[in-house]
């Protein structure tokens, strides 16, 4: 009994032995390909207009982050990726009225302090300042949430082992871009875990197809500059098909024979068919 226990003892710190061994061969090998599948973006960044001087300091030294949402990684359980809160709350949940109370009364205030350019955003691209300043607020507490990733590091791991491979590869030459004009620096390109970034929350490529220097000093910066991230945000919104006079949305009551399934983003109607549904204004149309 005391051989075998003995010997039992020795056949697990050699198990122990080879595990603490072969992890960090296993590490580095996974770093390895990492580092590989890195170098081999450079092509298509070069064919996007990135130095090779950008590409070799922002991705010198850099590491996935295994830890993020979303991920295809062998061994991990297939969870999905976070579900955003307005697609799976009801509305009592989301619309918290003590949180919503404290947003509108800060909204407040900064209705009145940045009233000019406010204005001139909705001279310019049609959307209202209330409208501009509820995307602001909802989406960083009107900047007072820090964001709490490397931007260029969730992006870089999102293309190597995330769901949308191809989409987060685009993203993260976006990025190089944004880093290599001078609009961010690496250190200030924090991000979601799904890689939005800013003020009022793009995706790199998102930006660059909608961005706007509103102040006028020759960057597009929707990090620390609030003319240019409310711009921004408007311009967006033009460009999806915002139309100037025109609410975003009516609240109606609802017919018996209502399909709750129906009531979905994806689900999309002329407001004349949904009258014909028999679903009522609560205060017309106006």
């Amino acid at each position: 009994m005391k051989r075998w226990i003995a010997s039992s003892q020795m056949l697990l710190a050699m198990m122990i032995a080879a595990g603490i061994l072969s992890a960090p061969g296993r590490a580095f090998a996974a770093d390895a390909a990492f580092a590989q599948f890195i170098a081999a973006l450079w092509p298509d960044a070069q064919k996007a207009g990135i130095t090779r001087a950008t590409f070799d300091a922002q991705t010198r030294g850099l590491e996935p982050d295994y830890k993020l949402p979303d991920l295809l990684l062998p061994g991990r359980p297939s969870t999905g990726a976070p579900s955003q809160a307005e697609f799976v709350q009801v509305p009592a949940d989301y619309l918290k009225e003590a949180s919503i109370a404290r947003l509108a009364a800060h909204g407040r205030t900064l209705m009145q302090q940045h009233a000019a350019t406010l204005k001139a955003i909705e001279q310019r691209f049609g959307v209202p300042g209330t409208i501009i300043l509820a995307i602001w607020g909802r989406e960083t507490d009107y900047g007072r949430y820090a964001l709490p990733y490397d931007g260029l590091r969730v992006l870089a791991t999102q293309a190597y082992v995330g769901r949308r491979k191809d989409q987060y590869r685009g993203e993260f030459i976006e990025a190089l871009k944004l880093i290599q004009n001078g609009d961010v620096t690496r250190k200030d390109l924090r991000t979601s875990w799904g890689g939005a970034t800013g003020l009022t929350q793009f995706l790199p490529s998102e930006l660059s197809k909608h961005g706007v220097d509103f102040d006028g000093d020759g960057h597009i910066n929707i990090w620390t500059s609030v003319p240019d991230a409310l711009a921004s945000a408007a311009q967006q919104l033009k460009n999806k098909g915002w139309e100037p006079g025109l609410r975003w949305a009516y609240e109606v009551r609802a017919p018996a024979n209502a399909d709750c399934s129906q009531g979905v983003p994806e689900v999309t109607r002329p407001i004349s068919e949904w009258l014909r549904l028999g679903f009522v204004p609560v205060r017309g149309l106006r």
